[in-house]
């Protein structure tokens, strides 16, 4: 893998890291006193300091890298999952990894695109709470990542990756009622990523009516 294909799953991964905790503390699922401010992409985001949150996130994260390692066209999409009480989907933040570069772009090789594109799609899940319906008591969360079955099959056996609960969802329930809401495009020379989140605002209020 080229050194800038290995930069690129550097930006990617802090971002993933960055967008996870970022979208849990917006969308208000935990106490805010176990997140702390911390400043990236030139703003003001907030970083769980939970142990058992941070070991998860941590082993999606090594999961991704070791996938995209592998064959970095092997990560299809990462699914950011908020799930009712009944278990079903009710939000889902989408990253669609296109592929790590995009081909035919001005170039950035001080990252200043690529860095102000990440920044806008922050900005937007700070204020995700006025374009999204809030979600119902007793909401859970899981992060999903879509590979191919191969890439799932060799990963399972390398040992970086133990603590990564792989399961193959033959029969994944769907949303009901799906509304979709794009976030950002980004097309730089060190990152492709499509951003965007489904809804099911129905079921939400359908669970808080109960």
């Amino acid at each position: 893998m080229s050194q800038d294909n290995m930069v690129g799953i550097d930006v990617l991964l802090e971002f993933l890291e960055v967008a996870f905790h970022h979208i849990l503390f917006c969308r208000k699922i935990y106490p805010k006193e176990i997140f702390v401010k911390k400043k990236i992409y030139g703003i003001t985001v907030h970083m769980s300091e939970h142990p058992e949150l941070n070991k998860y996130f941590f082993n999606v994260l090594n999961a991704t890298r070791e996938l995209i390692k592998e064959d970095e066209n092997s990560v299809k999409t990462i699914h950011f999952t908020f799930y009712n009480r009944d278990k079903l989907p009710i939000e889902k933040f989408v990253f669609d990894v296109i592929k790590l570069r995009a081909e035919s772009t001005e170039k950035d090789p001080y990252y200043l695109k690529t860095e102000e594109a990440l920044r806008t799609i922050c900005l937007k899940i700070s204020i995700c709470d006025t374009y999204l319906e809030p979600l119902p008591d007793g909401s859970i969360f899981s992060i999903e990542i879509q590979t191919y079955e191969t890439a799932h099959i060799t990963l399972s056996e390398n040992s970086k990756c133990e603590d990564f609960p792989w399961i193959v969802e033959d029969d994944a329930i769907e949303m009901a009622n799906k509304n979709l809401l794009p976030l950002k495009d980004i097309k730089t020379d060190c990152l492709n990523l499509q951003m965007y989140v489904i809804e099911d605002a129905e079921s939400k209020n359908a669970t808080d009516s109960i």
